[in-house]
């Protein structure tokens, strides 16, 4: 058994299909398909029901899948660990992150510092969320969602509050403040219906008597501004801001209480590389100093929940 059919089974476990997990691993179906024919062979058992061309675990799929992940995770710590063994600059961290706009900069800065530390890094959704156990690579979550599965340690690094941005020239655009049940008939342009971000934005509306009519959806901020700048509708966005100052009106919600805390967390037991733990502390340092930056008792009492 090769550690390269475990890895071509583990995307085809996933993917369930043959011709999107040989694109994904770059290389030919049909010499996929005999990898995977190899590796039944060698256990004695199929490992997929397949039906036309439909494939889909079956029992024996599901139990080997999980040792599989298992042995996979193992020996990329295994690997972190003797990467380790060079020092710092050799190091990789895995990020999954609920958007890009809060972390940029701090990104940025740190691999001026350290420029041969390696990132992979992507956009989590909902269910990466709602499976973050089963996820053994990631180092850290960059998330405004609280976690809610045990065995996790988290440390907040913004307070951050919600506005309501609207265009220039709005009819709301003067005004100091704003109940979010004023603009219930309002078009609104927001992330994704699947997004996290969507959800909280959604779950505040909801919180405030309404379900917003969504006009416009997409996954980048910079979108969502250029939208309500042009007077497509209005957003829920936060209050801080990495890049280019947001030529919009971001009127303060008065009711119902909004605000959202960014946090970083990792697994408790997950074997954290030199690289990995100075991103943590240089992160946590970073917004330190911020002005939306959590104080030291809130700070405290949400990293003993």
């Amino acid at each position: 058994m090769e550690l390269l059919q475990l890895k071509y089974f583990l995307t085809v476990a996933k993917l369930e299909h043959m011709t999107k997990a040989a694109q994904e691993l770059h290389i030919a179906q049909p010499a996929l398909s005999r990898t995977i024919q190899r590796l039944e062979e060698d256990l004695g058992v199929p490992l997929f029901d397949r039906k036309a061309r439909k494939i889909r675990l079956n029992p024996f799929g599901k139990a080997f899948e999980a040792k599989a992940k298992a042995a996979i995770h193992l020996l990329e710590e295994g690997r972190r660990e003797v990467e380790d063994l060079s020092g710092l600059k050799q190091g990789r961290i895995h990020l999954a992150v609920m958007n890009t706009e809060q972390i940029r900069e701090p990104l940025k800065n740190f691999l001026t510092k350290y420029p041969e530390v390696n990132f992979q890094m992507f956009q989590a959704s909902m269910e990466d969320f709602d499976n973050i156990e089963a996820n053994q690579e990631v180092d850290f979550y960059l998330t405004s969602l609280p976690i809610q599965q045990e065995g996790f340690n988290e440390i907040p690094l913004i307070r951050e509050k919600l506005y309501l941005a609207v265009p220039h020239g709005h009819k709301y655009a003067n005004r100091k403040a704003i109940h979010l049940s004023e603009v219930s008939a309002e078009p609104f342009v927001g992330y994704k219906e699947n997004s996290p971000l969507r959800m909280m934005n959604d779950s505040l509306c909801k919180e405030a008597g309404f379900r917003p009519k969504m006009v416009c959806e997409t996954e980048d901020p910079a979108s969502i501004a250029e939208l309500v700048r042009s007077g497509f509708g209005v957003s829920i966005v936060g209050g801080c801001k990495s890049g280019e100052e947001l030529d919009l009106v971001k009127l303060p919600i008065e009711d119902p209480a909004s605000e959202r805390i960014f946090r970083i967390a990792w697994q408790k037991d997950r074997y954290l590389s030199q690289a990995a733990v100075a991103f943590r502390d240089f992160i946590v340092t970073y917004f330190k100093d911020k002005e939306h930056t959590i104080g030291s008792e809130s700070r405290k009492a949400l990293m003993l929940r």
